[in-house]
């Protein structure tokens, strides 16, 4: 986002002057990054909520690369509006819905985790059974999404799926050139994260198949070893899917022991408490099913959390990282005895990448 901003004090007696949201845009910028008058945090976020307030545009994608660069913090941020829930004002859930809706409607669902014991008060009509039949039917709902946000183990890594899709797949464009039938390689050419959801997936499909044919349970669709593609990279989008894919398949099954599935369902942001209560289950193929889905979310986050590290690199201007990624890709094909005539890529030689 480049914007060209005016002298500090111009910008100063704009805002004294005018409505213009813009001119709070230009001046919460400047108290932001320092320019031209010393850094104040408090006063940036003042006056960049104020534009955003005011429906500014830009200042939203403002904030937004604040957070995806990790100069600001979601989560923070939103608690320090919200402050105390039991003086909850409809001004304050009306400004941290607005926040939450954008986080919602671009399904970056770990953004909300973030903040999810508060998300009742900011969606007042959630409804938690609609939410269960949505997830079951594949309905796109906003109870859906907010039973997705807060259920998701552990999950409090932040996602901003369309970015992190658009940079992996710029930075990666050359190794879709190479002439290779990528969907033949042997799951050890993978690197550690992707192998361990390779084995996960497995695990978890396997011993869900035998759950629904056991208890002739109606089979929903889910990503399998061969349906979701790895190479060169598992696609952000197929990752928040497959944690939605993997929720789904979960409450699916959930009459087969009704007692240990309410109470699993009960303690879904808590892996400790979830391995507890698996240690509890006789039938084993449940309880390799249940022991999974805490996997496959531990798995899911470390790729999240991966590509985000990658991005927030590109936003700050620290491409070393982005470059050594591909490298050691490269490198695992050579290992594998794949030819390529791909560079040794440095910082100062990347993909073209433009975000």
């Amino acid at each position: 986002m480049n914007m060209k901003l005016p002298p500090f004090p111009v910008a100063q007696r704009a805002v004294c002057g005018t409505h213009n949201p813009m001119d709070f845009l230009h001046l919460g910028i400047m108290y932001a990054e320092g320019i031209g008058i010393a850094s104040n945090a408090i006063l940036a976020h003042y006056f960049i909520q104020k534009a955003i307030d005011m429906g500014c545009r830009e200042a939203e994608e403002y904030l937004h690369l604040q957070y995806e660069s990790g100069k600001r913090d979601f989560a923070t941020e939103m608690e320090s509006i919200i402050g105390d829930t039991s003086s909850f004002s409809k001004e304050t859930a009306a400004k941290v819905w607005g926040r939450a809706e954008v986080e919602r409607k671009a399904k970056n669902y770990g953004n909300l985790s973030k903040i999810s014991e508060y998300l009742p008060w900011v969606y007042s009509e959630y409804n938690r059974v609609k939410a269960i039949n949505d997830i079951l039917n594949d309905r796109d709902t906003i109870d859906a999404d907010i039973l997705l946000a807060t259920c998701t183990t552990d999950n409090t890594s932040e996602i901003y799926i369309e970015q992190q899709e658009k940079l992996l797949s710029q930075l990666f464009a050359p190794f879709r050139t190479i002439n290779i039938d990528w969907d033949d390689f042997d799951a050890d050419i993978l690197e550690r994260d992707e192998s361990e959801l390779a084995q996960c997936l497995v695990n978890y499909t396997d011993t869900y198949d035998i759950i629904c044919r056991r208890y002739h349970v109606d089979r929903k669709e889910i990503f399998t070893l061969k349906t979701l593609k790895f190479y060169p990279y598992v696609k952000t989008k197929d990752l928040a899917l497959l944690r939605r894919q993997g929720l789904r398949c979960l409450l699916s099954v959930r009459d087969t022991d009704p007692a240990i599935c309410e109470k699993y369902l009960n303690n879904l942001r808590d892996d400790k408490t979830l391995l507890d209560i698996c240690e509890h289950i006789k039938d084993q193929d449940l309880q390799l099913f249940l022991i999974s889905f805490v996997e496959l979310n531990i798995d899911l986050d470390a790729l999240e959390i991966n590509a985000l590290r990658l991005l927030r690199a590109y936003r700050n201007g620290n491409l070393a990282p982005l470059a050594e990624r591909l490298n050691t890709f490269a490198e695992s094909l050579t290992k594998h005895g794949i030819s390529h005539d791909l560079p040794t890529f440095s910082p100062e030689m990347l993909p073209p990448l433009n975000l």
